[in-house]
């Protein structure tokens, strides 16, 4: 898990990404709120981080290769979406199954039994 997780939000996308499809979420885990990097450039360079960007088709990309080049040391997590609803079905989901980044975190391997 990062030190300081992000949720990015494109500034192009509405309040209603952040409101309707991100709040279960953001209740959830609580990820500082960003509509630009500024903030995320203050992290301490021995801090992790963990970005969560929400973005439509369009600006998937450019959002990755601003991240990928900002911050090389970030776990990019990419969310992309063109409607409000298919965001909020993915979001929920994660909420509902506490996996901040879509996939479970710390997991314990299951013990194998051995044959006699």
């Amino acid at each position: 898990m990062a030190d300081y997780h992000f949720l990015y939000i494109d500034p192009s996308l509405g309040a209603d990404w952040f409101l309707v499809a991100a709040r279960r979420y953001w209740e959830r885990f609580r990820p500082i709120v960003v509509n630009g990097f500024d903030l995320i450039t203050y992290v301490p360079t021995h801090r992790s981080i963990a970005i969560t960007t929400l973005a439509r088709r369009d600006m998937a990309q450019k959002i990755a290769d601003d991240v990928k080049k900002t911050f090389p040391r970030a776990r990019h997590d990419p969310l992309v979406y063109d409607f409000v609803e298919e965001m909020k079905l993915t979001l929920d989901g994660r909420a509902d199954l506490e996996q901040r980044f879509g996939v479970p975190e710390n997991v314990t391997p299951t013990p194998t039994r051995k044959s006699r």
